[in-house]
């Protein structure tokens, strides 16, 4: 009987390791399953936020008061105007300068819309100037933009734009300057704001755009898109239009790098009329709502018409930070075929850069300069222009806000140079505004 219980007591000692053993060996394939299971869990949450994940949309305001953005669902009227004076050395544009006290009235009003798939917005604003001396007639200047964005599918992405102005090619210099989105920075584009050619009377400008884009992965984009640029200057008896195409395949490095390679053709017609077409290759970095950099570039083919330019690099380059949460700076620089405020041209090279600071919790104060040239205009055989601005503005309770501004130009056209400045101040009433930021309201 002893025997045989300690024969059972040995059995149970021997067991027992070889069961701690199974058990272990159990738990540890049921952690591996786990562990697999939450690997794969996480993968797909990481391609599931990267999909998600949406770079904020901004358009420019024709007001200049910076980045409307779009992302914030439901309807809203824009409403506001502005009005001012101030000094302007040279209205005419002359080598005697005469300068006259100026005044303006701007209204402007917009209509946006956003929902989780589509977001549209339509602005118009005239700009009316006179001067306190009878040497200078009032002058009127239109502007109006609009563009629609739309998700037909999960892949399948739409954009239409378009925007245009008409009048005085002087008065543009005296207008609030146009922004555009460098990341979420409001820039000022060179190649528009340092653009003048003097007494070239009224110039109606127009371009528009239509935009598709098929997200075939993840990680990898198609994009299409063709446009239309329009350019007439009554002054010197002359009139332009350039269409393009460009396709691009855009690879996703990772939520915040992207690559990519394109293809693009330019055709001008008017009183310039020739090809050109090139390939390039570029990328897009953006840290969150830091710091953006977009760079582009490649080997760009004309026809001999296009004013004995056959080939050329184009490149295009766009920076922007935010330094501290109080201030942030932007740089723009390219080098391509384009129509613009100068007309008929296949070639344009141009540069801007500026500052914002708030130095106090209503006050901005902020610098700008930019540059373009090009010497393949139909228009004159060669344009400088450089432009500088400094600017400071407050906003006030009830939508109300006060600025001032300095602004300097110099042209050089054809060798013909002249030079402009400008001081103006100015109040605005904008309808609903909220607190304004450096990016805007």
């Amino acid at each position: 009987m002893k025997r045989d219980a300690h024969l059972g007591l040995v059995m149970l000692l021997l067991a027992a390791p070889c069961s701690i053993a199974i058990a272990q060996s159990q738990d540890a394939q049921s952690l591996s399953r786990q562990d697999g299971v939450d690997q794969q869990e996480a993968a797909t949450n990481e391609e599931g936020s990267r999909s998600e994940v949406r770079i904020p949309e901004y358009v420019a305001s024709l007001s200049g008061t910076g980045l409307i953005a779009m992302d914030k669902v439901g309807e809203h009227l824009l409403l506001s105007i502005s009005t001012g004076g101030g000094w302007d050395s040279n209205p005419a544009n002359t080598s005697i300068n005469r300068s006259a006290t100026v005044y303006s009235i701007s209204p402007y009003i917009g209509y946006k819309g956003a929902s989780p798939k589509k977001r549209y917005i339509f602005q118009y604003q005239p700009t009316i100037l006179g001067y306190m001396s009878a040497l200078y007639s009032n002058q009127t200047l239109h502007r109006a933009s609009g563009s629609i964005t739309f998700d037909s599918s999960e892949r399948w992405k739409w954009e239409i734009s378009g925007g245009g102005s008409y009048g005085p090619n002087s008065t543009q210099l005296l207008v609030s300057p146009q922004s555009v989105a460098v990341g979420d920075v409001p820039g000022t584009n060179g190649g528009a704001s340092a653009a003048y050619l003097s007494n070239s009377g009224n110039i109606t400008y127009i371009a528009g755009s239509v935009n598709a884009s098929y997200r075939e992965s993840q990680r990898d984009t198609i994009e299409v898109s063709g446009s239309n640029s329009y350019s007439s200057i009554s002054g010197y008896s002359q009139q332009g239009s350039v269409a393009g195409l460009k396709a691009s395949y855009i690879r996703d490095i990772s939520e915040r790098l992207s690559v990519s390679g394109y293809g693009q053709a330019s055709h001008f017609y008017g009183d310039l009329v020739c090809e050109s077409s090139g390939v390039g290759v570029g990328m897009r970095w953006q840290s969150g709502e830091k710091t953006y950099l977009s760079l582009s570039a490649g080997p760009q083919i004309s026809t001999r018409n296009c004013n004995n330019t056959r080939v050329g690099v184009t490149y295009s380059v766009a920076f922007s930070t935010k330094v501290t949460w109080k201030s942030q700076m932007y740089l723009l620089t390219d080098y391509m075929p384009t129509i613009s405020y100068l007309g008929p041209g296949s070639w344009q090279r141009s540069a801007s850069g500026g500052y914002q600071y708030q130095i106090t919790k209503i006050g901005i104060l902020g610098a700008d300069a930019g540059y373009v040239s090009s010497n393949t205009l139909t228009t004159t055989t060669s344009y400088k222009g450089i432009f500088w601005t400094a600017h400071y503005g407050f906003y006030l309770p009830h939508g109300i806000s006060v600025a001032y501004s300095y602004r300097g130009y110099i042209t050089d056209n054809a060798g013909s140079s002249y030079n402009r400045n400008l001081a103006q101040f100015s109040v605005t009433w904008t309808r609903n505004a909220g607190p304004r930021s450096l990016t805007g309201y």
